[in-house]
C-alpha cells in the first residue's frame, strides 16, 4: 500500500528514531525506500543491521552525493507502492501512521492525487511541543495553494501522494545544485488534482540546528536557479498581494545570487 521514503544524508544519529517508529506501526503494510546521499558516516552499516532484523520490508541505495531532490526522484523510481510518503531522516512517525493513512485511502476517490496529515513539533526528548495549525475540518477536499492562501492553514504538511502521479510531477534537477523548493511541486499537483487534508497528526518533526528550515537563506544562496523558478511560478499565481510582493522580492534576490554565482 504505501512507500515510506527516506532521503538521507550523515545521518546515523537520527535514524534509529525513525526506525523504531516504522517497527512500532500498528500496520506493517509499507516498505521503507532510503536513498542515501552520499553520507560518510556509518549509515550504511546501520541500515543493514535493521535490515538484517526483517522487522518489514527495506529498500536501501547508496548514491553520489546529488541533494535531496535527486534523491526523491530516485526513490519514486525504486518504490513499488501504491502511495509515497516522504518521511525526513531526523523525523519519525506516530505508531498508527500507516494504519490512519490506509483507512483514508479505502474512500479516497479514484481521481484525487493523494492525503494531507497534519505534522508534530517535539523537543529532544520526544515530548510534543506543538501541532500545527488544525484544519479547522475534520476532512477537507482541497489544494495547496487553496489551503494556504485562502484557507490560512499554514506550516509544514504531511504529504501522502499516489506513486504514478509523483512520476508524472519529478523535481527539477539542475547542474550545479542540490535543493528544489517541494511547494513547487505540491502546489503544480495541486493545480491538476484534488487532496483530501485529514485533521490528524500523524507526523512527528524536530527543526534541527544543521537543517533546512534552519539553513534558509544559505540554501537560496546555494541553489539559485531553482528558487527563481519557483518564485516566478508563484508570482503568476492568484495569491495576495502581500505574497506576491515577498515571493517578487526574493525572486530579485535570486536573479542577484545567480549572477553573483557565475
Amino acid at each position: 500500500m504505501i512507500t515510506v521514503f527516506t532521503p538521507t544524508y550523515n545521518r546515523e544519529n537520527t535514524l534509529e528514531r525513525l526506525y523504531k517508529s516504522l517497527k512500532n506501526q500498528t500496520s506493517k503494510n509499507f516498505q521503507w525506500v532510503v536513498v542515501d546521499d552520499g553520507s560518510t558516516d556509518k549509515t550504511e552499516d546501520l541500515i543493514k543491521k535493521f535490515i538484517a532484523e526483517d522487522e518489514f520490508k527495506i529498500l536501501y541505495k547508496k548514491v553520489e552525493n546529488g541533494g535531496k531532490m535527486r534523491a526523491i526522484n530516485i526513490g519514486v523510481s525504486l518504490a513499488t507502492e501504491e502511495y509515497f510518503f516522504i518521511v525526513d531522516s531526523d523525523d519519525f512517525l506516530n505508531e498508527k501512521a500507516i494504519e490512519n493513512i490506509e483507512e483514508e485511502a479505502i474512500t479516497l476517490p479514484d481521481d484525487f492525487a493523494g492525503l494531507v496529515f497534519r505534522k508534530v513539533e517535539v523537543s529532544d526528548d520526544g515530548d510534543i511541543k506543538r501541532a500545527n495549525q488544525s484544519f479547522g475540518e475534520d476532512q477537507i477536499d482541497s489544494n495547496p495553494i487553496d489551503i494556504f492562501y485562502n484557507k490560512k492553514i499554514l506550516g509544514d504538511k504531511a504529504e501522502i501522494i499516489k506513486t504514478s502521479i509523483m512520476r508524472e510531477f519529478p523535481f527539477i534537477e539542475i547542474e550545479g545544485e542540490k535543493f528544489f523548493p517541494e511547494g513547487y511541486i505540491w502546489n503544480q499537483i495541486g493545480e491538476r488534482y484534488n487532496l483530501r487534508y485529514i485533521d490528524k497528526g500523524i507526523y512527528y518533526f524536530q527543526y534541527l540546528s544543521e537543517g533546512y528550515t534552519r539553513q534558509f537563506k544559505d540554501i537560496i544562496k546555494k541553489n539559485p536557479k531553482g528558487f527563481k523558478i519557483y518564485y516566478s511560478y508563484m508570482l503568476r499565481k492568484n495569491i495576495p498581494l502581500k505574497n506576491k510582493i515577498r515571493f517578487f522580492i526574493r525572486y530579485l534576490q535570486t536573479v542577484y545570487y545567480d549572477w553573483i554565482k557565475k
